[in-house]
């Protein structure tokens, strides 16, 4: 270092620029050496990661830092700057409310009661059109001479159509038992509904969060499909084209699944943060797991 530039004061990422500078280091060599992305290295040499949650960008630089080997009492130093021009983390996040239980109680039962009325409507209107039509038989059979076997087929008819409608009716009762799996009818056609099949050709990933960590996850198409803080205590899911780049902030409170198979993220973490391509593209291409 020059004299003249010591007298200069430096941020922390152009320290570390400099740091790499000296070592004849290029930017991807080190982004592929910490398992970081090399635009976030940039970022941070740039002093244009403001985006990033402060406990994740010291970890980076953390990260980056011993692998330049900095002293540990620079390191310290590099890491309290970066808090001083870090504004708190705010909750930006937007609390759902929670369905209540009852309301679902209350449309199955309507909609029980008010097919139990129509059912039962429908019953008498048929009851009745066979009684008229018994008696209308018996009458012109006394007037016109019509042969017994005549009114034997229309009471079979009539009774065939009072037994369809009472086979419409019945499905009705299964309303008030539930299925083997322990969920009502509600909540069976709910399930459906918010569970949609997942597409031919893509995966589903399902992330389970211990304790609040900075996650981003990519698709194949280049689709963005979470760039965000997730707080502790959350369960996502996210469907896509396969293989996904992520990033988990603090990896030790991350569970990982993809199409329901847990992902061992042991062997990517590093100073709690982790950086990978699921499934590794020797894995897609069947020729044996590699890891990124």
């Amino acid at each position: 270092m020059k004299p003249q530039q010591e007298t200069i004061p430096m941020t922390t990422g152009e320290y570390l620029k400099q740091q790499r500078m000296e070592r004849e280091l290029s930017l991807a060599a080190v982004a592929q050496a910490v398992h970081l992305d090399e635009k976030l290295l940039r970022d941070i040499e740039q002093g244009q990661a403001d985006h990033i949650a402060l406990v994740y960008r010291n970890g980076y630089i953390q990260t980056y830092a011993h692998y330049l080997q900095i002293p540990l009492e620079k390191i310290q130093t590099l890491v309290i700057s970066t808090d001083k021009q870090q504004p708190a983390i705010q909750n930006v996040f937007f609390e759902p409310p929670k369905r209540n239980p009852m309301d679902r109680w209350m449309r199955a039962t309507s909609y029980v009661l008010a097919s139990l009325l129509i059912g039962t409507l429908a019953w008498q209107f048929t009851h009745e059109a066979v009684r008229l039509s018994q008696n209308g038989s018996a009458s012109h059979t006394g007037q016109d001479g019509v042969t017994e076997s005549e009114s034997i087929t229309s009471q079979g008819q009539a009774q065939k159509f009072k037994e369809s409608v009472n086979a419409s009716i019945a499905p009705l009762e299964a309303l008030h038992s539930q299925a083997t799996d322990g969920l009502d009818t509600a909540e069976r056609a709910w399930a459906a509904v918010s569970r949609p099949p997942v597409v031919d050709g893509e995966s589903q990933l399902k992330i389970t969060i211990s304790a609040d960590s900075w996650v981003e996850i990519t698709d194949a198409n280049g689709q963005e499909l979470e760039m965000d803080l997730l707080r502790g205590g959350s369960e996502k899911a996210y469907h896509g084209k396969p293989p996904f780049r992520i990033l988990f902030g603090r990896v030790s409170a991350v569970r990982l699944s993809m199409d329901g198979e847990p992902v061992d993220l042991t062997a990517f973490g590093r100073d709690d943060v982790a950086q990978l391509t699921w499934p590794p593209k020797q894995a897609t291409d069947n020729k044996g797991p590699s890891h990124n």
